[in-house]
């Protein structure tokens, strides 16, 4: 595991890097490379080759700036489409605004946060357990010169773009959408583990929770719904329920 930690405040800094080696050695992780820095114009000149295995912890304030830090992760996110992003910060209230730049981070950590040792070890399993996936279980998408990559089970069900009809919304469990430039024919042309249920919709039934039957309606773990046709209906209930008998 390669991880960077981009920080203006020393100590943060040692403060992060000491929080991190011990989540870290709990976990048995003694193979990694760690680098710290100050300067953003630093990190992005020693960017590590991209992989899975490449963590960047991110302030988001930086040199007075408070968003600089998202400003870096697009750069990173354009370098690097399968490194983990994790934003580390004082500033909760930047929160919503992350989703705008849609880099697909993995946490956002406040600084002061009473829970920050258990934060850091559930987001470095997950790591670990990404960095284990075989690759059968991911996702990749090319948009442009740009690349989606995520687990398959993050995905909830892509939706017709209502104006374009050329791209399509993807929906994640952790309830951020992206707009993906390939509509649903060639998305379900490109995975088969996809399923149509409805003209506009695409699912990914693993993450389906119940079928309201009344109001034609999927509900998904996160309490997400899209709309389920009625012929699709009852074939759909039979592969919810093949899925679920051991």
């Amino acid at each position: 595991m390669k991880i960077a930690i981009l920080e203006d405040e020393m100590l943060h800094i040692y403060r992060l890097t000491q929080k991190l080696s011990a989540v870290l050695n709990n976990l048995g992780v003694t193979d990694y490379e760690l680098k710290t820095f100050k300067d953003p114009a630093a990190l992005l000149a020693e960017l590590f080759i991209p992989s899975e295995q490449n963590v960047y912890f991110l302030d988001l304030e930086l040199n007075g700036e408070k968003q600089r830090g998202l400003e870096i992760s697009k750069l990173i996110r354009q370098h690097d489409r399968y490194a983990s992003l994790i934003f580390f910060t004082s500033h909760i209230e930047l929160l919503p605004v992350t989703y705008r730049y849609k880099v697909s981070a993995l946490d956002f950590i406040a600084k002061d946060s009473p829970t920050i040792l258990a934060d850091l070890t559930e987001d470095l399993k997950l790591i670990l357990q990404k960095q284990k996936s075989p690759a059968s279980e991911m996702f990749h998408l090319q948009v442009g010169n740009k690349f989606l990559n995520l687990s398959f089970n993050e995905i909830c069900f892509f939706e017709s773009h209502y104006s374009n009809s050329h791209a399509s919304i993807l929906w994640l469990v952790d309830n951020r959408e992206i707009q993906i430039a390939k509509n649903l024919h060639e998305l379900e042309k490109q995975e088969t583990r996809l399923v149509r249920v409805h003209r506009s919709y695409l699912v990914n039934l693993d993450n389906v929770e119940f079928i309201d039957k009344t109001n034609k309606l999927l509900h998904f773990k996160n309490e997400l719904t899209c709309p389920i046709s009625r012929r699709k209906l009852k074939a759909i209930q039979e592969q919810l329920q093949s899925k679920k008998t051991p």
